[in-house]
């Protein structure tokens, strides 16, 4: 038997694993790779090309093998059930309304910290800096919602959790982590929680759309 993977989740594993090499290797010949991270749009680094770059760079190799394995186990099922031009727009839109939903919450805090959207624009003056958001992770979890809705009774296993749980169940309890912990906000903390959440909520918009106008 012959192991095919399907040719959108393909394509973009390949692009993630070349944007982590690029990662090490662009720095060594003098090549910032960090101009592919996703700025606020505030800021002098912002570029407009890193709305989609930022996707395929990572943090690290435990960030990147996580994505990649997560990936992997949803993104084969829903690629096979939606089709591969759907696949890929589920993993765009998704990866777009995580920025949408971290540059609102980006808005919130930096209004609340400074009495402007954009500081650096309109202030005159220099806004604290923050760091760029990095990786798939919000594209992740569309997918996984996607999974979610279309696989519900599917019992899955999560890291160390010893039972297996159902899909209806355990993407809800994911994604309220994260709003919990966006909540929270924690300095120590710094993943953005809520690209994960804008993620998943434009993966579950996606897909009820698609169930609703397009499947006969």
């Amino acid at each position: 038997m012959t192991f095919h993977l399907p040719p959108g989740l393909k394509n973009i594993l390949i692009i993630m694993v070349l944007g982590a090499m690029a990662q090490t290797a662009l720095p060594r010949v003098g090549i910032d790779p960090t101009n592919w991270y996703l700025f606020y749009p505030d800021s002098e680094n912002f570029r407009i090309w890193q709305l989609i770059t930022h996707i395929f760079c990572h943090g690290g190799f435990s960030h990147i093998l996580f994505n990649g394995i997560a990936l992997f186990s949803f993104g084969m099922v829903v690629e096979h059930r939606l089709g591969t031009s759907l696949f890929l727009k589920l993993f765009f839109v998704s990866g777009l309304g995580a920025v949408l939903l971290h540059f609102g919450w980006m808005a919130y805090w930096i209004f609340d910290q400074t009495g402007y959207l954009f500081p650096n624009i309109t202030s005159g003056h220099e806004f604290v800096p923050y760091p760029p958001m990095l990786g798939a992770s919000g594209a992740l979890y569309g997918v996984m919602t996607a999974f979610a809705l279309l696989y519900p009774e599917e019992s899955m296993i999560f890291l160390f959790l010893p039972y297996p749980i159902k899909a209806k169940y355990l993407v809800p309890i994911i994604v309220g982590l994260d709003v919990l912990l966006g909540i929270i906000d924690l300095e120590s903390d710094n993943i953005a929680h809520f690209a994960h959440i804008g993620g998943a909520l434009f993966g579950f918009l996606f897909v009820k759309i698609w169930q609703r106008y397009f499947v006969k």
